[in-house]
């Protein structure tokens, strides 16, 4: 980018406001927020009391990195030494900072650690067994009546969703006065006539659907057949007007029309569905959860406060504990809370679509209306990281009409060529909208194409649209003996085979020139790794290089396995716990290639009990002792 575009100037410039930059890909968001930094940096703020948030590790990095040389470029020695005490940083690795350091108001030992995903859920799995145990010893009654009627064959399904059910509520702040006010709230006569409305309420979208489709077709047969329909006000009513039979459209019908007539089809099937029980007997089937729902709860909290015991005793925590605890200091206490506040004069979140609603409430309460939030709506991907993409729809609508801050939209894109966004633009103005995706794309997120090299020095007559690929599979076809996938692979192979030998055209952004394809160039993007291997080697028989990168999940190598078998041994050691889980743990270290005891040698062991006197166990009660 030669200069800064009107847009991007007021996002670097604008003061004295909160300030949300809607920043569509590629319109240089990171180098706005960069340059930001180094206005305020040159007009006399230090940039440690700039608070700089990102998503993940690797973009603060990138950031710290980026902010630094344009520090260095300016000459800005000072604030060069002071950015390794600023803090550029993930939100996790900042909450985590303010809790270690107020330690003492939260009553915890300073060496706070985080415990391992897979540790604390099969801790959690534990727990959970052993609440399980109690309920069946003391034949509850409630228990038992869930148990038979959602088990069948054992509890585990049950056990896996009450641990999801657990989680997702672990998202929430006020997770126990939610479930402590559960059962009034939700089983009271307010919420069940007020849900009786929503339920009409929705049967009369549908209907005024079907109203829409009707003024298309705008057939008197049509208006007559379904006039009791749209008239309809209860649900006696609706119910009663549903099953009619549909006319036939008129010879020559346009393919419109047609449409909509599947449409009334769909809409008529759904209410169908909708109404196959009466009113009463929903709110019937709805109010006999509620034993089923007090039990759930009442296991919750027991599982909440044995895993509440279990980290506080041994001084580790969740990510989403030290949300939570970060939340506590800066609400409860006042002096803490001004110390931070006061701390920074802007606090900048990157990639802002990606905040969870825990990250909010805590910046909540140190921000002093200069809070810099930069992302867009249309790359929220986080949703299982718990991610909630609406407040960054709902504060882009309120700061719209100028309350409590202003939005900014950076919607020129400076990375791609015309028809790349052009075709872009034609698919989500039709499928995304406020209700559908959380942004008007059409209104305001549309992308505009920014670089003008792409048609000056890499001007080519070759086309740049969107290519989609189709191919049928029947008897006659060349393709019947192939699987999806391996199709799918040679057909993506064809293709840069093709353009490798036809000298496709690719440009060179940095260094502004065009040249021929390059295996390096293309890049093929998969739905599940499962299928990688397969790539490869029909990539490799086709004579072209293929690199995969691919996740791996180390949670389940043998070397993750044999130290979690030594911790537990230890730790079994320690308790003087000598069950089952001390034999499993003994057995895996003695099998492993640690140790590789014969079969006869374990046996001998296990069966005469010389635990004791074997090197495993002397090391492990060594270790226990320290």
């Amino acid at each position: 980018m030669v200069a800064w575009t009107k847009e991007q100037k007021e996002a670097i410039d604008r003061e004295n406001t909160n300030i949300l930059v809607s920043a569509g890909a590629g319109s240089g968001k990171t180098a706005v927020l960069s340059e930001r930094v180094l206005r305020k940096v040159l007009e006399g703020t230090n940039i440690d009391r700039i608070l700089i948030l990102t998503f993940t590790k690797a973009a603060a990095y990138e950031m710290m990195v980026r902010i630094r040389k344009k520090l260095i470029k300016n000459n800005l020695d000072l604030q060069v030494s002071l950015i390794d005490k600023a803090y550029i940083t993930t939100f996790d690795s900042y909450a985590l900072s303010v809790v270690s350091k107020y330690h003492d108001r939260l009553k915890l030992n300073s060496n706070i650690g985080i415990i391992d995903a897979n540790s604390i859920r099969i801790k959690k799995k534990e727990i959970l067994d052993k609440i399980f145990l109690d309920y069946y010893e003391n034949n509850d009654k409630l228990f038992n009546k869930l148990i038979g009627d959602f088990c069948q064959r054992d509890d585990k399904e049950l056990k896996n969703y009450i641990l999801k059910l657990n989680d997702s509520l672990d998202l929430r702040y006020d997770k126990n006065e939610y479930l402590n006010s559960y059962i009034d709230e939700f089983y009271s006569d307010s919420y069940i006539t007020k849900t009786k409305e929503e339920y009409l309420n929705l049967l009369k979208e549908n209907i005024s659907k079907i109203k829409n489709e009707l003024s298309i077709i705008d057939e008197d047969s049509f208006y007559d057949t379904f006039n009791g329909l749209i008239n309809a006000n209860t649900f006696e009513e609706i119910k009663n007007n549903l099953y009619v039979e549909i006319p036939r459209l008129p010879k020559g019908s346009s393919d419109l029309v047609k449409n909509s007539k599947d449409n009334i089809k769909e809409l008529i099937d759904k209410l169908k569905e909708l109404t196959l029980k009466d009113i009463d007997s929903l709110i019937s089937d709805y109010i006999s959860t509620k034993d089923y729902i007090k039990v759930i709860i009442d296991i919750i909290g027991k599982l909440d406060k044995e895993i509440y015991d279990y980290k506080y005793k041994n001084n580790v925590f969740e990510f989403v504990d030290i949300s939570k605890l970060a939340i506590d200091l800066v609400k409860n206490n006042d002096d803490i809370r001004e110390e931070i506040s006061n701390s920074f004069d802007e606090i900048m979140i990157d990639e802002y679509q990606d905040t969870s609603d825990l990250q909010e409430l805590f910046i909540s309460y140190i921000a002093r209306n200069n809070t810099y939030m930069v992302g867009d709506i249309k790359q929220s991907i986080y949703r299982f990281r718990n991610a909630n993409p609406d407040i960054f729809k709902e504060k882009y609508l309120k700061y719209e009409k100028n309350i409590d801050g202003i939005k900014i939209d950076l919607n020129k894109n400076f990375r791609s060529r015309s028809e790349v966004l052009n075709d872009i633009n034609n698919i989500f103005n039709k499928i995304m909208n406020i209700n559908y995706g959380g942004a008007d794309y059409l209104k305001s997120h549309q992308m505009v194409f920014g670089n003008n090299s792409y048609i000056e020095e890499g001007k080519t007559i070759q086309p740049y649209d969107i290519d989609i690929y189709n191919y049928e599979i029947d008897k006659e076809s060349i393709y019947k003996k192939y699987s999806k996938s391996e199709i799918e692979a040679f057909i993506i192979a064809s293709d840069i085979k093709k353009k490798i030998d036809d000298g496709y055209q690719v440009f060179d952004k940095d260094n502004k020139v065009l040249h021929n394809a390059r295996y390096s160039d293309f890049v093929i993007l998969v739905d599940r790794s499962t299928n990688f291997t397969l790539f490869k080697e029909i990539f490799e028989y086709l004579h072209i290089p293929l690199t995969i990168y691919k996740d791996v999940n180390i949670s389940k190598n043998d070397e993750v396995y044999l130290i979690r078998n030594i911790l537990k041994l230890i730790e079994c050691i320690k308790n003087n716990d000598y069950s089952n889980s001390f034999k499993y743990s003994y057995l895996s270290i003695a099998r492993s290639y640690l140790f590789r005891y014969s079969d006869e040698d374990i046996f001998d062991i296990v069966t005469n009990n010389k635990y004791s006197d074997t090197d495993i166990y002397k090391i492990a009660l060594d270790i226990s002792n320290d």
